[in-house]
């Protein structure tokens, strides 16, 4: 997790193309995957709300939730398989200002958890999308950040090896 998470998670139903792994053709007229071997988004790695009083709303959601939300202003959902045992990762989860969104005027932002973010910020510029210059490492990992067609901020990140 990084030091400085904003916001709070939405909750996501993944066609079952996307969760088959299949990667959908390309719209005509538009570029496909020019790198199909190339591993992109394994999984998801947090989401992110813009709030007005981020106060306020965690309050909210530990109360109605019963989400345990730490002093960093959120929590992290521990994955396990379908017995219950603990797997490697997590979820983030926070409540914040949303001021890391900018350029996105949206009120929230995914972060989708990707196994070379290297290869796949060069594959995603290949592919003529919109990809912001500033990446950042840290001992959390490696963060990169793509525009969607709509405007809105998605965020990569390459866990640190082990993770």
């Amino acid at each position: 997790m990084r030091k400085q998470f904003t916001a709070v998670v939405l909750i996501l139903a993944l066609p079952p193309l996307l969760a088959s792994g299949q990667t959908p053709p390309a719209a005509p007229g538009k570029p496909g995957p020019q790198t199909p071997a190339l591993k992109r988004v394994t999984g998801i790695g947090g989401v992110f709300i813009k709030a007005r009083d981020p106060k306020a709303l965690r309050a909210w959601y530990r109360d109605h939730l019963g989400i345990d939300v730490q002093v960093w202003g959120g929590t992290a959902f521990h994955w396990a398989d379908a017995e219950g045992k603990p797997t490697p990762g997590s979820t983030a989860w926070m409540v914040g200002d949303g001021s890391n969104f900018a350029p996105s005027e949206a009120p929230f932002m995914v972060n989708y958890r990707v196994a070379d973010l290297d290869a796949l910020l060069a594959a995603l510029r290949a592919e003529g999308c919109k990809v912001l210059e500033k990446t950042e490492a840290s001992d959390y990992g490696k963060f990169g950040w793509v525009m969607d067609p709509e405007g809105n901020k998605v965020e990569l990140w390459e866990p640190p090896a082990g993770s």
